[in-house]
């Protein structure tokens, strides 16, 4: 099983990379464009990061509670929304294969670019369809399956990512419907292109 990465210590630089820009735009453009976002929603993000993608969704819905496993992510997060007045943003700091979730109910559960960092998927998919309204929506980007080129290094990682049919069949035996998945976005490394798919069901 490979071994946790230290995001506490990749944080700082975390932003300095323009394609991690450009990929938290695209997912946020194909969030927006596939799903009904309401300023009456409250939203959970899990594996927030430093907010590249929460503080883009911040401004369409009512209130979001960001989650990460790095407290120095969540640190830089908490600087970002300090700079901009953002303060619809909690930045909560947990450990998604010990603690407990936070109660919802919530319009809308997102995700990106977290899942290969799971462990075991289904498990948490279940739980997160009881945190949401009824009618309510996942939304999870991630790489497509891929050869396991994509990292460099590999610590953390335990998917080469996930196809389309794989994304669709977890979330339905997780008791999701409307099941659906588009690329949101592709990023180039070399001469190399891994496409990035979101998932999209409603409970």
């Amino acid at each position: 099983m490979p071994a946790r990465r230290d995001f506490d210590s990749a944080a700082a630089a975390w932003d300095e990379k323009p394609q991690r820009i450009r990929l938290a735009e695209d997912i946020f453009t194909a969030m927006a464009a596939h799903l009904p976002l309401s300023h009456e929603w409250d939203v959970m993000e899990l594996g927030c990061g430093t907010g590249l993608v929460t503080l883009r969704l911040a401004p369409q819905v009512a209130g979001i509670v960001a989650l990460d496993g790095s407290q120095a992510m969540l640190d830089r997060l908490e600087e970002k929304t300090k700079e901009t007045g953002q303060d619809n943003i909690r930045a909560v700091h947990i450990d998604l294969e010990r603690d407990e979730l936070p109660q919802g109910p919530f319009h809308l559960v997102a995700a990106a670019m977290l899942l290969h960092h799971i462990p075991d998927v289904a498990p948490l998919l279940g739980s997160l369809r009881g945190l949401l309204h009824p009618g309510g929506w996942i939304a999870l980007a991630d790489l497509a399956a891929e050869d396991g080129s994509f990292h460099d290094d590999s610590t953390g990682v335990f998917h080469h990512g996930f196809s389309a049919e794989r994304m669709s069949e977890l979330l339905t035996e997780a008791g999701f419907s409307s099941v659906s998945v588009v690329k949101a976005s592709e990023i180039t490394k070399g001469e190399r292109r891994y496409p990035v798919l979101l998932t999209l069901g409603r409970r």
